[in-house]
């Protein structure tokens, strides 16, 4: 049996970023080449027939609902991130209710179906938020999350969380948590976001293969802006800007690079937890 594996974007725009001192909303109605790069991506998935999950801000679904449309009908799947990229830290329990359940709403008007899938804005659960994060995605009829950093950054992560899938709590969430692998002792990322621009093809290929032959799944991550080097700029300072934009030019290279070679291994999110849930898959 394969391993399965996942192909996931974050649909958000080029300014949905929460480094210090930016403010999103300052930038909403600016030029967007979000809907172009949507279509890019339907159609390399198309090409490999690669059916991704798709996490999708609110605030993006209400502008733009066209482009959930096009790719619910393209067969990927809808999930939610959250309702205007928020971090999920900060937020009350009441203040994070009430946005997952802006952002479905909008999601579910829009495909007509349940939203099963959540994943929180720059991986922006903590220790301490677990337990009311989790409850509240149990009430609102979540299967799963894909939220946690199991591993620790500048700006995330939960360096002793499991790093496979698993459930967290009594609570029938399951968590997807990020993929990493060990370097030099520590943890990191490598399959997604800014780690998957850093670190050449060869040696993701040789993780994915490693972690797979130990029956570990692997998520690739992106945004539509990594394969838009045309995209307009944040102004950030210089290590934020440099982990923000590095490895742009080749990016989308490599993201075809990795579906010529895993693209019979990928299935969606909500498909592997409903099997996880009945039984049929074991965590």
């Amino acid at each position: 049996m394969i391993t399965r594996n996942f192909l996931t974007f974050d649909i958000e725009e080029w300014f949905h970023a929460n480094y210090e001192g930016i403010d999103s909303s300052l930038y909403d109605g600016r030029v967007t080449n979000l809907e172009a790069n949507v279509d890019r991506l339907i159609a390399i998935c198309d090409a490999f027939r690669v059916k991704s999950t798709c996490f999708i801000l609110g605030d993006v679904a209400r502008d733009k609902p066209h482009v959930v449309q096009k790719l619910f009908a393209a067969g990927h799947e809808i999930a939610s991130h959250g309702s205007s990229h928020k971090l999920i830290y900060p937020m009350t329990p009441d203040e994070f209710h009430a946005d997952i359940q802006v952002s479905s709403d909008v999601l579910e008007q829009i495909i007509g179906e349940k939203v099963v899938g959540f994943r929180a804005p720059s991986w922006s659960v903590k220790s301490d938020t677990l337990p009311w994060f989790y409850e509240i995605l149990a009430h609102e009829g979540f299967l799963y999350s894909s939220s946690v950093y199991p591993a620790k950054n500048t700006l995330f992560g939960i360096p002793d969380f499991p790093d496979t899938s698993h459930y967290p709590t009594s609570l029938p969430i399951l968590e997807i948590p990020q993929s990493v692998m060990n370097l030099f002792g520590n943890r990191v990322g490598y399959a997604g976001g800014g780690y998957l621009r850093f670190f050449p093809t060869w040696l993701i290929k040789r993780v994915m293969r490693a972690k797979n032959n130990e029956d570990k799944s692997v998520f690739i991550y992106l945004h539509p802006r990594e394969i838009d080097i045309h995209q307009p700029r944040l102004k950030l300072g210089l290590m934020d800007g440099y982990f923000h934009y590095q490895g742009i030019f080749g990016c989308e290279e490599k993201l075809v690079s990795l579906l010529e070679e895993f693209s019979s291994s990928f299935d969606r999110m909500d498909t592997y937890a409903k099997k996880v849930s009945a039984g049929e898959i074991l965590v």
